[in-house]
């Protein structure tokens, strides 16, 4: 049954959030978390953030 309940958050999440990957070296990936833990947030977080202050200086 738990493939049931994901399949469910997988169909809602589909409907108003997009998947984001990224390849990033390990290293790259290594500092940036220790960095974002360090700021007290996380990843999903500061890349939220990113993307909402591209956008406004993009004007979109």
């Amino acid at each position: 049954m738990p493939n049931s309940k994901n399949q469910s958050s997988k169909k809602c999440l589909a409907n108003t959030r997009k998947q984001l990957r990224v390849w990033v070296e390990n290293k790259k990936y290594e500092q940036f978390k220790q960095a974002v833990t360090k700021e007290g947030t996380s990843i999903y977080a500061v890349i939220n953030a990113f993307i909402d202050s591209y956008i406004a200086e993009a004007g979109e």
